[in-house]
């Protein structure tokens, strides 16, 4: 996007992507990169495995169970057969312009550099994934523009804003004047965050405040290590807030005497802080890392099990300890 090789972005939704997975299709994908066929026969016995609905028992007939261990695992797996390697073989090969595609799971997105080619390409993308029993949603799938914006525009945020991965993405003015591509979360993932919050804070009131303290620090490490994306550091201080506030509100509910006032909690939080928001990943610093798309090996089924040091294997590392060389003596 810096460089000016994407200008479109087709953002593309799937309908019920973990409950449309054909189950042979799945399995002739596993039995090509798995050589163990009792792995693939107790992945075959795991994938139709229901839940309980209140007290009425389901098995799905399609796709695998949403939420389950195996569930991400198996639609990635997928999904590389269906869209990666099919991007990479046939469909850049034959575009002009440059195109990538990035992808979490169900959640991808296409950036072209032409719109002749992305219009082309997302009316193929349908039909591509219809032959495997996947649909695109009418409604959310989306081609927009995404230059830049040029140098005289002073506000706004680019020609349009696209979600992924829980977050809004879109162009923004830097403090230097430039433009560049900025992350924030989602106003309804930051809804979603404060309301689990508040919760929270509610249901455990009369635990402990030691042990209320620990586990929301464990909870907003966890949202920063999510949402920690270079740009989206006011959101991630709007939760820190949040939780502040809400942590307050419920234990000043603990009895009918509000004995905790803002003055008190704020000492107790000088002693003990919160999780200060910080950003854990730099998404637009240096290149991106590429995934090769191409099978490991050529293709070859191997399997490489490293057991580590212990009686019969070679160190991990060596044990040997060498001296340091004394230093040489120049005579000038």
């Amino acid at each position: 996007m810096h460089q000016g090789e994407v200008r479109w972005i087709c953002e593309a939704d799937m309908v019920s992507f973990f409950d449309s997975l054909e189950r042979t299709e799945l399995k002739e994908m596993l039995e090509v990169r798995v050589a163990d066929g009792s792995l693939v026969r107790l992945i075959g016995k795991c994938v139709p495995v229901g839940g309980l609905d209140g007290e009425a028992m389901w098995e799905p007939e399609l796709g695998t169970v949403q939420g389950s261990v195996l569930s991400s695992l198996l639609g990635n797996v997928s999904l590389h057969s269906v869209l990666d390697r099919w991007c990479a073989t046939e469909v850049k090969p034959r575009l002009r312009g440059k195109a990538t595609l990035i992808r979490s799971c169900d959640d991808c997105m296409i950036g072209f550099e032409r719109e002749d080619e992305a219009r082309r390409v997302r009316a193929v993308l349908e039909k591509r994934l219809g032959r495997f029993g996947l649909t695109l949603h009418p409604d959310t799938t989306r081609l927009l523009p995404l230059w830049r914006p040029s140098t005289t525009q002073q506000r706004g945020h680019g020609p349009a804003t696209f979600d992924f991965v829980g977050c809004t993405c879109s162009w923004r003015r830097t403090r230097t004047g430039h433009w560049r591509m900025g992350c924030k979360t989602r106003r309804a993932s930051l809804r979603r965050a404060k309301q689990a919050i508040d919760d929270w804070c509610r249901r455990p009131r009369h635990q402990p405040v030691e042990a209320q303290h620990a586990a929301l620090g464990r909870r907003l490490r966890g949202h920063c290590n999510s949402f920690g994306v270079r740009g989206n550091f006011q959101s991630l201080r709007r939760l820190v807030d949040a939780t502040k506030r809400a942590w307050d509100t419920w234990l000043c509910r603990r009895s009918q005497r509000k004995r905790l006032t803002w003055e008190r909690l704020t000492d107790f939080l000088r002693q003990r802080p919160l999780p200060r928001p910080r950003i854990t990943v730099r998404i637009w610093g240096g290149y991106p890392r590429v995934t090769p798309t191409e099978e490991p090996d050529g293709g070859n089924l191997l399997v490489r099990i490293w057991r580590g040091a212990g009686v019969g294997n070679p160190p991990a590392y060596s044990t040997t300890h060498f001296a340091r060389a004394p230093p040489r003596a120049y005579h000038i």
